[in-house]
């Protein structure tokens, strides 16, 4: 196949890369090149400081072809430094319904992004990003891989007054369908047909130059699904051996790469950007900045809100900068446009007994307290940085702050003189309880691909915390791995949210998707103890979700039972046999709060909704406490609505008190009754923390906010102000 390379003006371009989807040669000092027909596509690498209309042709691989291919570039000017926008999982549903049939396939959610949603965030661009020269886009770009749902997807991208970058993920290629498989390295993942994504977006692998960077996109699902996989391996290496070698490139792949493509590279990457779990991890392994983004139009499944990454290349290195998009911006709040991503400033609350800024976002870990000690773990998420801090309960001035090398979404657990903390990436840490200084650390089994958001449970000198593919009890004096479970879940999973309840010699755990039912271990060994077996697969969606797992499990000793927060209901197991004595429905998915055990039932938290009180006896509802605010953005999985209600409430005396996103802390009585409010200037996804002062004797409530603050208020404070609105409710 012969072609040449030319200005609009027909003026020839040396050294531009063109492939045929394995092998890459460069233009002559005509503008010509010549390849050999091997997949369906010929392209070019866009140079740095040009675009074109046209940077793919379709060709057929048996068929002759007498005019030469012919690409047209034009003067486009870029600068350093460099900035693009990530977004990832767009997921962009159709608004005709009918083009669904009969809706087969709708389970989790109902609908991703809509066109008119990534139209308007394009059309914005001037002002959510005004030196964005590019947008990125990686994978998941439609929810089905409809016809339908591409011809929307591509219209809607015209939008944009920028280039736009895009590469398929799994949803790309389902087609309509919604079958599953395991990969070849063992990862449950879609059926996958690529032809509907090239017959709208062309092709799957390509480059493209920016200032001082070379940018790789790639087709993760059918590397994984193994279709192509030995084909784009040979096309990664040709197209970078025409660079001098160990020159910086950006890679981009709809989901975390991992050994599978990255043993395969000549040299890696600066930075890696992908998507697929829906979560915002940032980590850097053997020198490269792998970058998850969260979705962008719905929340995610790490319980982020909407969000998008700017991200500037300087010519050396990468940064970011994090911003969410708030569904509103009400007046009660401090700035949340940087909320659960990085720390900002708020107000000094008139209630308040302190408040601290922390180092990091908050997101819906609480802090743990042990004496006169305040622990927190946070996380930027425009870099690979998280903190664990120490403040004194009585004044919330810093004792120490340590920085570890990736975000901490969960609760530190006090071990004696010891503090264990994990980050995102799977390392654990001992810190010391006084210095914080680290007293050991173990290391992650798998950096790139362990995504760790589950709190350690410490019990008997051991911590226990991992997911099904990792769970771990650990020796809380020397970091040493007691034993470990890797084969609760059949192949590679998703998050995991949930810590593990420790109650005597039994470890309780819960998850999701898979194993599909809690299991009960033997926490001295890690054996199995009991596995609850599934619902009837012959039932519904929703009551085959019942015992997958979405948080932490509770133990209430009275009725010797496990409580474990469900999608879309509540389960209750036996703590002897793990046998299912009820499960019961709620409204909505995804909610992560662990129920609380009170005198009179079971307080569940509805995330989107409100409280629920159920009877321990059958889980049927004695009351439902519907909860309306004014919340700044969604944080349950798939949402699009705000809505205050996510974090469990804590029982104080026999009053709940519920921490809300709109930074309001409510009373409510045990008979469901809303009895007292605080307002606070920051958004509230963690469970609030009462802890005795010993030093001035009362009780204190803390909460860490999505914008890193800490705050402390008096619990007399909120018992007054219920008592207060019940004197004038008389």
């Amino acid at each position: 196949m012969l072609g040449h390379v030319t200005t609009t003006d027909s003026r020839p371009l040396e050294g531009v890369a063109v492939t045929n989807g394995r092998d890459v040669v460069r233009t002559d000092e005509h503008g010509r090149f010549e390849l050999p027909v091997v997949t369906s596509f010929i392209s070019i690498t866009r140079p740095a400081g040009y675009d074109t209309d046209r940077w793919w042709v379709r060709v057929d691989p048996g068929a002759e072809r007498d005019e030469p291919l012919r690409f047209e570039l034009r003067e486009h000017p870029q600068q350093l430094p460099f900035e693009f926008v990530h977004l990832t999982d767009t997921h962009m549903t159709h608004p005709d319904r009918s083009v669904y049939g009969d809706d087969a396939g709708f389970g989790l959610y109902r609908e991703g992004s809509l066109p008119h949603e990534l139209v308007d965030f394009l059309r914005r661009l001037p002002e959510r990003a005004p030196g964005a020269q590019a947008v990125f886009i990686t994978g998941d770009l439609v929810d089905h891989g409809l016809d339908a749902e591409f011809r929307a997807y591509t219209e809607a991208l015209s939008a944009s007054p920028v280039p736009v970058h895009v590469i398929p993920g799994n949803h790309d290629h389902m087609n309509g369908t919604h079958g599953f498989r395991i990969s070849r390295n063992n990862y449950l993942t879609n059926e996958g047909d690529p032809a509907l994504y090239e017959a709208h977006l062309g092709p799957r692998w390509y480059s493209f130059d920016i200032p001082g960077c070379h940018v790789v996109a790639m087709d993760w699902h059918s590397h994984e699904l193994g279709l192509d996989h030995e084909l784009q391996n040979a096309w990664v290496r040709n197209d970078l051996a025409q660079l001098p070698e160990g020159a910086p490139w950006i890679l981009l792949f709809h989901d975390q790469p991992n050994d599978s493509l990255t043993a395969h590279l000549p040299w890696q990457p600066v930075a890696a950007f992908s998507g697929h779990w829906h979560t915002s991890r940032v980590v850097e392994v053997d020198g490269t900045l792998h970058v998850n983004s969260p979705t962008s139009f719905f929340a995610s499944l790490d319980y982020s809100p909407p969000a998008y990454r700017r991200v500037t290349w300087d010519g050396e290195r990468v940064s970011m900068r994090t911003e969410t998009l708030p569904a509103a911006r009400p007046a009660a709040l401090a700035d949340v446009t940087r909320a659960t991503f990085s720390t900002t400033a708020a107000p000094r609350e008139e209630r308040a007994l302190w408040r601290t800024r922390t180092g990091g976002a908050g997101h819906r870990q609480r802090i743990a307290v042990d004496r006169d000690r305040v622990f927190a773990g946070t996380q930027v998420e425009d870099e690979p940085r998280g903190w664990v801090e120490a403040l004194e309960l009585g004044s919330g001035a810093l004792v120490w702050r340590t920085p570890l090398g990736s975000a901490v979404k969960s609760t530190p657990a006090i071990a004696g003189d010891r503090v264990i903390v994990g980050e995102v990436s799977g390392d654990v840490h001992a810190l010391d309880r006084e210095s914080g200084e680290v007293l050991w650390t173990l290391p992650s089994s798998d950096p790139l691909r362990r995504f760790a958001w589950g709190s350690p449970t410490v019990a008997d000198g051991l911590a226990f915390l991992g997911d099904p593919s990792d769970l771990r009890a650990i020796d809380v004096r020397t970091g040493e791995v007691r034993w470990r479970r890797t084969d609760l879940s059949p192949h590679h999973n998703l998050v995991n949210h949930g810590a593990p309840l420790v109650i005597g010699d039994l470890l309780v755990m819960g998850f999701w998707p898979t194993p599909q039912y809690p299991v009960g271990l033997d926490a001295r060994t890690g054996e199995t103890v009991w596995a609850t077996a599934s619902v009837d697969q012959g039932a519904s969606f929703f009551d085959l979700k019942a015992l997958l797992i979405t948080g932490t499990a509770v133990h209430d000793p009275r009725e010797d039972a496990v409580l474990l927060p469900g999608f879309g209901g509540t389960a209750c197991v036996d703590r002897t046999t793990g046998t299912a004595r009820w499960a019961t429905s709620h409204p909505g998915g995804f909610s992560p709060a662990s129920p609380v055990v009170t005198p009179r039932g079971y307080v569940v938290t509805v995330a989107g909704h409100g409280l629920r009180m159920l009877d321990p006896a059958t889980g049927a509802t004695i009351w439902d406490l519907p909860i309306d605010g004014d919340a700044p953005f969604p944080m349950a999985s798939y949402t699009k609505r705000a809505h205050p209600v996510f974090a469990p409430p804590v029982l104080h005396g026999d009053v709940l008190l519920l921490a809300g996103l709109d930074g309001t802390v409510r009373t409510i009585g045990l008979d469901g009754a809303e009895t007292g409010r605080v307002q606070l200037a920051s958004p509230l996804a963690g469970g609030l923390v009462v802890a005795g002062d010993a030093a001035s004797g009362r009780d204190v409530v803390l909460a860490l906010g999505t914008d890193g603050n800490v705050v402390a208020l008096a619990a007399e404070t909120l018992v007054d102000t219920a008592s207060a609105r019940a004197e004038v409710g008389a």
